[in-house]
């Protein structure tokens, strides 16, 4: 079981929706490292998304940034709109913990924050839903973009906390 319960961790991923939102892109958050989590269970049909897997590697986030704040967003609503402003999150679902403790609507964006600034950013991919590429089709994938020098803390954090919840990382 803890082979299928995996998580490759993609450091320089290209992310599905292109640049990032402004705010990232003026705070440097220019490195991207993927967490790339299986959803392939051999005695489950379905699609199955580990959510205290993802959790482990989004904690990993907060810890390796330093971060005292993580806000999750939820998906944007359609319209126009929406589109020409290119909104990638939409309403707030709270902080990571109280998104953590509930149950888990589907979200789009989280941005973490350090006595007020911008320090990682990530957004949802959910190539279990459409297919994808085919490194990528059957998971559930996170982007997180962050400060070149923070790269290398976030990947061992990831690896160490997805170790802690059972799972196997590799990558």
């Amino acid at each position: 079981m803890k082979r299928e319960r995996s998580v490759t961790i993609v450091r320089g991923y290209e992310p599905a929706f292109g640049q990032p939102p402004a705010d990232v892109r003026d705070a440097g958050l220019t490195t991207t490292v993927a967490a790339v989590l299986s959803t392939h269970r051999s005695q489950n049909p379905d699609s199955v998304r580990d959510h205290p897997l993802w959790l482990a590697c989004m904690r990993s986030v907060t810890e390796a940034s330093g971060a005292d704040e993580a806000e999750v967003y939820g998906a944007a609503r359609r319209g126009l709109l929406s589109r020409l402003l290119r909104r990638r999150g939409g309403p707030s679902l709270g902080a990571l913990d109280a998104y953590a403790a509930g149950p888990a609507p589907d979200w789009a964006f989280i941005r973490w924050r350090r006595a007020g600034v911008l320090v990682a950013a990530a957004q949802c991919e959910p190539w279990d839903l459409v297919g994808g590429p085919d490194r990528y089709h059957d998971s559930y994938t996170t982007c997180v973009f962050v400060a070149p020098s923070l790269s290398a803390a976030v990947v061992d954090r990831m690896r160490r906390r997805v170790e802690e919840e059972g799972g196997q990382a590799s990558g």
